[in-house]
């Protein structure tokens, strides 16, 4: 007689509210460091980082360890000047192969970077006798 009505309920952990947590571990796994202030899902504050005493909720400004925010902005501007430099020396030691070099310097290059390449698993030839399976007899 009477249909049920298909209203659905959205799950919890689907939830758009976010909670702000800082860090007392690092996950990597998750992109996220020590010290680090950070809004996350509910669920996974429960699930992942509350567990083992790996982060805390932060429910004023006098919840955060100073100290520890601050290491984690020191180790962000480590990282991110660290890849900087790495950058301006590998420009510079291009540039500096490039006006030294000619064309044939190129090619060679090419040459040895395609016999470096070690053959994948499916680029062996595997044969019968390289195989050993205990108990098969041929």
């Amino acid at each position: 007689m009477f249909r049920a009505t298909s209203v659905r309920f959205s799950a919890l952990s689907k939830r758009t509210k976010r909670v702000r947590v800082q860090l007392l571990k690092d996950f990597p796994m998750f992109n996220l460091y020590k010290g680090q202030v950070t809004k996350v899902k509910p669920s996974f504050m429960r699930n992942y980082l509350h567990n083992f005493n790996g982060a805390r909720y932060v429910m004023s400004e006098s919840d955060i360890d100073v100290e520890l925010l601050s290491r984690s902005q020191e180790r962000d501007t480590l990282v991110r000047e660290k890849p900087n430099t790495d950058m301006n020396s590998t420009e510079v030691s291009d540039k500096i192969k490039k006006t030294s070099g000619n064309g044939n310097d190129r090619t060679t290059k090419e040459v040895k970077q395609k016999q470096e390449k070690p053959k994948g698993i499916l680029e062996k030839n595997i044969t019968i006798e390289d195989v050993k399976i205990p108990g098969l007899q041929l």
